[in-house]
């Protein structure tokens, strides 16, 4: 087993445990010195002997293509061997299948594709990978899309090796060709578990199914059933794939590309329609009415609603709130009320205490301490013990980061004119009954280059990000609290609304250009999962079954944390802020043109399949 001591004795730093196999684990790291990430594949010595681990090692050098993972190091320590290649963070393509993801016949046969162009260069070589299945397709993220990336050559045979006894039925039953339950490895029994593959990603399960010995007799005996909803195209290409007899089948890996390129093109061409492929049903719709609510008599446009303790994630419930918890803070343009909260209800509905800022507040951040106001310019910490105080002033608009523990914050705004994002962290010191102190530390600046300035982020109680958007990318510009840069960390697609959630280092965040996706960006460690939603999200929340995805006509979608959507419901207010009470409890604030109105929801209480 490796370690993460023993991994930062080495040029990488390890993020942590991403896989595990059956011949050891995998590891997302980062080269220290240049930022690069990497997997860290770690191999148990007594499951993979030295002859297996040169064998791999051997093909992995050897083969350089874009859609096959590269080595680029061998690492050695007193756990073993670790293999340090290419890090794909979008997971494999056996998570897109257990999600609800939907897909495009442009990207299934995109993924196709791309293990095709893998296999035939591999092939060329001679070397035939023996256990392509959906676990061994590591995926990277582009705009839009993904990219194949074949990985795993642990089982790989030369196709002019002797084929001993040692090798026995190693590899997939489920994806295996007839003849590999013979012992013997051609190339073709590859382009079979493509098939099986293609199958699979069409109709959302295999074309056969068992235990391992049901699943050979089925290989050997059974024809596959292609169902007539397949456009015959399709069938005709699994049918061909999927013959039990070798020159039946596809003769090599280029004539099966080349078989689904004239398909890709002729539904780039608009000849055939590029329909959206679902693999489960979704859920029926349920109408939502009637939910309670209150007038607000002084407020017609709220910007922010937030109770006044201490944030809670979606999966705490609080046993015992603390003594300001019976306060909800409105924020409507300049002006912010405090009014009365009483089991989840404001009761009555007056404002205890409201006072005006001199600039539409923009953010609100609960602390432990109470919180702090954002403005474009300034920053206003409210304290039960201090009251309101102005605790930052700028001239030019900024966006801050704070710490939720209240010890710190950080200013940063862009300079076009000089390319570069400055960064301002400031030590926040209160103690009840002393003033309270501002420490600023050293100040960082971050290139720009031409993107745009999208949030400011603290990421734990030591580090903060500032996020840029490219056109095609985002950077996050890591950086400790005192003022001290880590690096950047790419992501390959460009994010908006990044919403934090109740997982350290995991976000939420919507892709521009793609309506109807949603993000789930993992930092440490790295990994970005893309879903696919029936709507197009204005609003992201988290909820104690996973994600929430609100629209703009009151259509709201739950996803649970593997992204298949369970619930889908119509009605609902759309808010134009909203706060989580708790796991399953939350407020909505809608205008009326007159008054804004404070909106219970209560997961629990919607009807919905839901076992909370």
């Amino acid at each position: 087993m490796v370690t993460t001591r023993h991994i930062r004795r080495s040029h990488y730093r390890s993020l942590g445990l991403v896989g595990h196999g059956q011949f050891g684990r995998v590891y997302c790291a980062i080269h220290r010195k240049t930022g690069q990430f990497v997997a860290i594949k770690d191999l148990h010595k007594d499951r993979f002997p030295t002859h297996k681990f040169l064998r791999e090692l051997r093909f992995l050098i050897s083969l350089e293509h874009p859609n096959i993972v590269t080595c680029h190091a061998l690492e050695h320590s007193s756990s073993g061997r670790q293999l340090v290649l290419d890090y794909c963070e979008g997971g494999n393509l056996r998570s897109i299948l257990n999600s609800d993801t939907a897909l495009t016949l442009e990207e299934i046969l995109g993924f196709i594709l791309d293990i095709l162009s893998a296999l035939n260069h591999a092939h060329q070589q001679g070397i035939v990978h023996c256990d392509i299945k959906p676990e061994n397709i590591l995926l990277k993220l582009t705009p839009g899309g993904w990219t194949a990336r074949i990985s795993d050559f642990g089982i790989a045979r030369l196709s002019l090796e002797i084929h001993g006894a040692e090798m026995g039925h190693t590899g997939s039953p489920a994806y295996m060709a007839p003849e590999r339950f013979y012992n013997q490895h051609p190339k073709s029994s590859d382009l079979y578990a493509v098939g099986v593959i293609l199958y699979e990603l069409m109709l959302g399960y295999r074309p056969f199914t068992g235990t391992p010995m049901e699943l050979m007799v089925a290989h050997l005996n059974q024809l596959p059933e292609i169902p007539d909803s397949l456009a015959p195209e399709f069938r005709e290409v699994i049918a061909k794939s999927l013959q039990k007899l070798l020159p039946k089948r596809f003769k090599d890996a280029s004539e099966m590309r080349g078989a689904l390129v004239k398909l890709y093109q002729r539904i780039k061409a608009g000849q055939i329609e590029n329909r959206v492929i679902r693999t489960r049903e979704l859920p029926a719709v349920t109408p939502i009415a009637d939910l309670p609510f209150v007038e607000l008599p002084h407020c017609t446009d709220v910007m922010g609603l937030v109770p006044l303790f201490s944030p809670l994630g979606p999966r705490e419930e609080p046993d015992q709130l603390t003594a300001h918890a019976n306060l909800l803070l409105v924020c409507c343009g300049q002006k912010v009320w405090f009014y009365h909260w009483s089991d989840q209800v404001l009761d009555p509905p007056h404002t205890s205490q409201g006072f005006s800022l001199p600039a539409p507040i923009r953010q609100f951040v609960s602390t432990h301490q109470g919180g702090i106001l954002i403005t474009d310019t300034s920053m206003h910490l409210l304290s039960m013990s201090h009251g309101l105080g102005r605790i930052a002033l700028t001239t030019k608009p900024m966006m801050a980061a704070v710490d939720q523990r209240g010890g710190w914050f950080a200013l940063c705004h862009s300079q076009p004119e000089q390319n570069l994002v400055v960064i301002a962290p400031y030590r926040l010191k209160i103690q009840p009954n002393t003033p309270v102190k501002i420490i600023p530390v050293q100040q960082l600046k971050v290139p720009f280059h031409g993107g745009e300035l999208v949030k400011a982020l603290a990421l734990d109680s030591f580090h903060l990000a500032v996020v840029i958007r490219q056109r095609s990318r985002s950077i996050f510009h890591v950086a400790t609290r005192g003022g001290i840069y880590v690096g950047p960390l790419e992501v390959n697609v460009p994010l908006d609304n990044l919403v934090p959630t109740s997982r350290p280092y995991r976000y939420m965040a919507q892709e521009v250009g793609c309506p109807n996706s949603l993000i789930i960006l993992d930092l440490k460690p790295f990994r970005i999962t893309r879903y696919r939603v029936d709507i197009t999200p204005q609003w992201l929340f988290e909820t104690v079954v996973g994600y929430g995805v609100l629209d703009a006509n009151g259509r709201c979608s739950l996803l649970n944390e593997e992204g298949e959507i369970i619930n889908r419901m119509t009605g609902l207010p759309v808010p134009q802020t909203m706060v989580q009470i708790s796991p399953r409890k939350f407020l909505y604030g809608v205008s009326t043109g007159t008054n804004q109105r404070i909106y219970t929801v209560d997961l629990a209480q919607l009807g919905l399949d839901i076992v909370f």
